[in-house]
């Protein structure tokens, strides 16, 4: 028998914020653990009281998003990681330029690709297509930076290396047209 359409995301929703939520809990104490610093200290730092940190810690109270914003950059972590949807630490982002025309088009293919990725649930192929996407992107950054950098051809194979994971993991594990 299925579950009516209402029932299931329902629940997924509920799952997902309770394991969010004690998964933050942890992460946040285990980051300042990593550090070696008190929650003195970091309460201090971060212009909140050493108790509420204890709260976060202990799962007694659920943050803020300017909280988090704050932990995040304080142990330079991403959201995604303070908040247990990732194991990477530090991602790797796509700058977005405001009054750029072709941005929006392009961060608009870029979400849709990581939302189908999310729907997959598969950690393996996200890092595949994050690696294969990032190495253009870097590539522009640095020359950016450096119009007169000299021309890397290892920039080309690590790309077609990243695209040729991307499609053997795709190909491993979704036989099949999406």
């Amino acid at each position: 028998m299925r579950n009516t359409p209402i029932e299931k995301p329902e629940r997924k929703i509920s799952e997902r914020k309770a394991s969010v939520k004690s998964s933050f809990a942890v992460i946040l104490s285990r980051l300042r653990r990593e550090k070696r610093l008190s929650q003195r200290r970091v309460a201090a730092d971060l212009g909140i009281s050493q108790a509420l940190l204890s709260h976060y810690e202990n799962d007694a109270r659920e943050p803020k998003l300017e909280f988090v914003v704050k932990a995040c950059d304080y142990y330079g972590v991403t959201a995604d990681y303070i908040l247990g949807r990732t194991d990477n630490k530090k991602a790797r982002t796509f700058p977005v330029s405001r009054g750029c025309e072709d941005t929006p088009r392009f961060v608009t293919a870029a979400c849709n690709v990581f939302e189908k990725l999310d729907e997959l649930s598969d950690p393996e192929l996200y890092a595949a297509a994050v690696d294969y996407l990032s190495v253009p992107t870097e590539n522009v950054a640095m020359l950016l930076r450096d119009p007169f950098m000299p021309y890397d051809p290892a920039r080309d194979a690590e790309q077609k290396m990243a695209e040729a994971a991307l499609v053997a993991n795709l190909r491993k594990k979704r036989p099949t047209k999406i």
